[in-house]
């Protein structure tokens, strides 16, 4: 079976490192070494790990099993649950959309989304709710593509069902001013519900369901063959297994959520799509070469410069925690490392990367011209194991 990224590379002898990747054979084997040790032990039931670099696939690595109860190999093409790293294609989305003059980013959403001009904000972060203030300024479409928009009132979100699954992206819209911002918007970063209100802004600025205009825009252009918000019952063989960490740091089986080949009602930007490695690499080259691949343009180069630099300060991002990046400003829709030395992980300044909640995580390393994919589905994400490829990754560099 061939897949291609930037050209036709076969599975049959992907495993295998191609000649002149830039990689030390002896040090690609230590990762392969560290990354088959955390299977044997069960701290994840599958694992599979692609780097691109200079357009050529030079690390394409499956351990473990997409399914181990059946027994079922990781495979290269195993469909994941991509969860947060939705957020970079939905924010590309959007951008396509900003070069056709649809917007401009200080522009408020009030225009699409009546009422967000009177919304309250929490006069206390970690108040009740019923304590409230009234806008300095309205939430814009930067503030969405950069998570200071305020919509992070995650409990209130709940109690009112304003981000239901069973909701058209109108009908959350609609529903969005009835609940107050969780502090001013551009006053502090908070990883919330912003992109998924920036995908029914796609479908204003569009006029298509967001799902089609990424389907037309972006995975069909791109040949991402295996992404969307469900899979094909012809495909469903292919889709990871969730697990989660049980007593003694070992795997077992999570609960299954929903079905994966039944399209969703609800398009979430933030977190709704399914992809496979040899996809997500696609998008990646895409960003790397400035925004085309193989003949098809997405963006400009300019946007894509654009959206890779850092547009949060990095005293308003905290250091831990669910809203911490240490070392890391905020780009669209994605982090970027501004200090690797506070990051503490061998890395390179200006990488752009992000992760999901079953565990996934990307980056894309402009200098060097190389993107990694780290594809697992255990969730919830955590830091260290992703950190630990990406040492492997460094050091593997010749």
């Amino acid at each position: 079976m061939n897949w291609k990224i930037s050209l036709v590379i076969s599975l049959a002898v992907a495993a295998q490192q191609p000649i002149g990747t830039g990689f030390s054979p002896e040090r690609v084997a230590r990762l392969k070494a560290a990354l088959k040790e955390t299977v044997d032990k069960k701290e994840f039931a599958g694992i599979h790990v692609a780097v691109m670099k200079k357009g050529k696939l030079a690390i394409n690595e499956s351990f473990g099993y997409q399914d181990m109860e059946a027994g079922k190999p990781m495979r290269a093409d195993t469909i994941m649950r991509m969860a947060s790293m939705t957020k970079p294609i939905a924010s590309a989305a959007v951008m396509i959309l900003y070069e056709e003059g649809k917007f401009h980013l200080d522009d408020p959403i009030s225009k699409w989304i009546p009422g967000m001009e009177k919304v309250r904000v929490l006069e206390n972060e970690d108040s009740d709710g019923t304590h409230t203030v009234p806008l300095k300024r309205e939430t814009t479409v930067k503030h969405l593509l950069t998570h200071t928009s305020g919509l992070y009132n995650s409990k209130a979100y709940a109690k009112h069902g304003t981000f239901g699954r069973n909701l058209t992206l109108k009908e959350m819209a609609a529903k969005l001013p009835e609940v107050p911002l969780s502090h001013q918007p551009g006053e502090a970063w908070r990883y919330g519900m912003s992109i998924d209100v920036l995908g029914y802004l796609v479908e204003v600025w569009s006029g298509k369901t967001f799902d089609v205009f990424l389907q037309e825009r972006i995975f069909t252009p791109l040949g991402m063959k295996d992404t969307g918000f469900h899979v094909a019952k012809e495909k469903i063989d292919r889709v990871s297994k969730v697990y989660t960490l049980g007593e003694g740091g070992v795997v077992r089986p999570a609960q299954q959520r929903g079905d994966p080949s039944v399209a969703p009602k609800f398009f979430s930007g933030g977190g709704g799509l399914y992809s496979t490695a040899p996809d997500y690499l696609r998008f990646c080259q895409m960003l790397i070469n400035g925004g085309v691949l193989d003949g098809k343009r997405i963006l400009a180069r300019t946007t894509v410069d654009y959206m890779f630099r850092n547009h949060v300060p990095v005293n308003m991002i905290v250091p831990e925690g669910p809203n911490g990046r240490t070392g890391h400003g905020f780009g669209f829709g994605g982090a970027v490392l501004v200090d690797p030395s506070a990051y503490q992980v061998l890395s390179v300044e200006g990488d752009y990367n992000w992760g999901g909640a079953n565990g996934t995580y990307f980056w894309i390393d402009r200098k060097n011209e190389m993107a990694a994919v780290w594809m697992v589905q255990r969730p919830p994400f955590t830091a260290p194991p992703s950190k630990r490829f990406k040492i492997l990754v460094y050091q593997a560099l010749e």
